[in-house]
C-alpha cells in the first residue's frame, strides 16, 4: 500500500482550518499530519512530526507569513509549503514566493483547485496559475533594482534549457526524458542551478527566469 501524503495546515481562522482538514482527510491518498493556528504552534508540532506539504495562511494575525516561510526553508528544506489566502496582492505573493513558498491559492477556490495545487506541488515542486505567474511578473517589475549580480551568461546551455523546461511546468522526471538524461543527472543540473541563481527551491529558479528574461 502506498504512503500517504501527509499535510499540515496553518491557520488562524478555526472554523476554515478545520472545515479544510476535514475535506482533505477524506482524499484517499491524504493524511493531516497536524494543524496549528500560528508559526510558534507549527514549529511545535514540526519537533514531533514532519509533513510532506504544510498550507500556511498568507493573513496570520500573530505572525508574518513569510518570516515562517522562510524559517520552514531553513530548518526544514524538504518541507514544501501552499500559500492560503484571502486575497490576491501581487507583491504579497511575490514576496511569499521568494521566501520560499512552493505554490499559492486563493480560499475563494474550489477544493478540486486546492487537490490539484497540493499534488502539483508533491510531484513537481511548486504549483502556479496564470494570475500567479502575473504576479511574478509585477513583482519583478517592481524589483528590479534588486537584481542580483549573476547574469543569464553564467549558466551553462544545458542549464537553461533545464530552466525553461521547469518553467514549462515540467517535473524533473519530465525532464530528464526530454533531454534523454539519467535522473541523477538532472538533480545535479538543478542543484547546481539553484546555488548559481541563489533560489529557494523551484519556484525561485522560476522568478529568476523571469527576472532575467529566460523565457
Amino acid at each position: 500500500m502506498a504512503s500517504k501524503l501527509k499535510i499540515a495546515l496553518v491557520d488562524d481562522h478555526l472554523l476554515f482550518r478545520q472545515s479544510l482538514s476535514a475535506l482533505l482527510e477524506t482524499i484517499t491518498d491524504f493524511k493531516i499530519a497536524f494543524e496549528a493556528s500560528n508559526g510558534t504552534e507549527l514549529f511545535q508540532q514540526l519537533k514531533k512530526t514532519q509533513p510532506h506539504i504544510i498550507l500556511v495562511n498568507a493573513e496570520l494575525s500573530t505572525d508574518s507569513a513569510a518570516a515562517v516561510i522562510a524559517e520552514l526553508k531553513k530548518e526544514y528544506p524538504e518541507i514544501r509549503t501552499v500559500v492560503t489566502s484571502m486575497s490576491h496582492d501581487d507583491m504579497a505573493i511575490f514576496t511569499l514566493l521568494k521566501q520560499g513558498a512552493s505554490g499559492f491559492i486563493t480560499k475563494d477556490k474550489k477544493l478540486d483547485d486546492a487537490i490539484v495545487a497540493i499534488r502539483a506541488v508533491k510531484l513537481k515542486g511548486f504549483y502556479y496559475t496564470d494570475d500567479v505567474t502575473q504576479a511574478m511578473l509585477n513583482g519583478v517589475r517592481a524589483k528590479q533594482k534588486q537584481r542580483t549580480s549573476l547574469s543569464a551568461s553564467d549558466l551553462t546551455e544545458r542549464e537553461t534549457e533545464i530552466i525553461r523546461l521547469i518553467c514549462r511546468q515540467y517535473s524533473m522526471k519530465d525532464i530528464a526524458a526530454q533531454l534523454k538524461l539519467s535522473p541523477r543527472t538532472i538533480e545535479s543540473h538543478k542543484e547546481n542551478i539553484l546555488m548559481k541563481t541563489g533560489s529557494k527551491n523551484l519556484v525561485g529558479i522560476v522568478l529568476y527566469a523571469v527576472e532575467h528574461q529566460l523565457l
